[in-house]
C-alpha cells in the first residue's frame, strides 16, 4: 500500500475525529455541570468537583468522561460505593445517550487510527 493511500485513510478517519472532538467540547461545556446536579447524593460527584474545578476545560473533560464512565458501569460503581443506583436509574436516558454517543464515537476514531499507525508501522518495518 502507497503512502498516499494510508495518508488518505488516515485522514478519512481523522477529519471526523476532529468534528467528534469539536463537538464533545461541547458537551463537556454545556452538559457537565447539568449532569453533576441531577446526582446531588452522590460524593463521586462531589470529589469530582473538589479535584477538578480549578483545571478549566481539561478538568470539565476528566470530570464529564468520570460521570460517563459510572454511568456506562452504574453496578460495578454501586458496589465499590461510588454512586448511588437510584440517581443513575433516574438520570435521564437522553442525557446519558449524548454522554455514551460523543465519547463513545471518539474513542473509536481514536482506536481507528492506532491501528492505521500500527499497520502503518509494521508495513514500514518489511
Amino acid at each position: 500500500m502507497s503512502p498516499d493511500t494510508l495518508g488518505i485513510i488516515s485522514g478519512v478517519i481523522g477529519i471526523p475525529m476532529i468534528l467528534i472532538t469539536i463537538c464533545l467540547i461541547y458537551v463537556v461545556n454545556v452538559y457537565t455541570e447539568k449532569s453533576e446536579r441531577l446526582m446531588p447524593k452522590s460524593s463521586f460527584v462531589k470529589a469530582n468537583i473538589d479535584n477538578y474545578s480549578q483545571a478549566g476545560i481539561i478538568g470539565k473533560v476528566i470530570r464529564n468522561g468520570l460521570l460517563t464512565m459510572v454511568l456506562m458501569i452504574p453496578d460495578i460503581s454501586h458496589k465499590r460505593g461510588v454512586v448511588n443506583l437510584a440517581e443513575v436509574r433516574d438520570f435521564p436516558t437522553g442525557l446519558k445517550r449524548i454522554l455514551f454517543v460523543t465519547w463513545g464515537m471518539c474513542a473509536l476514531c481514536f482506536g481507528a487510527l492506532i491501528l492505521v499507525g500500527g499497520y502503518i508501522k509494521y508495513v514500514n518495518s518489511l
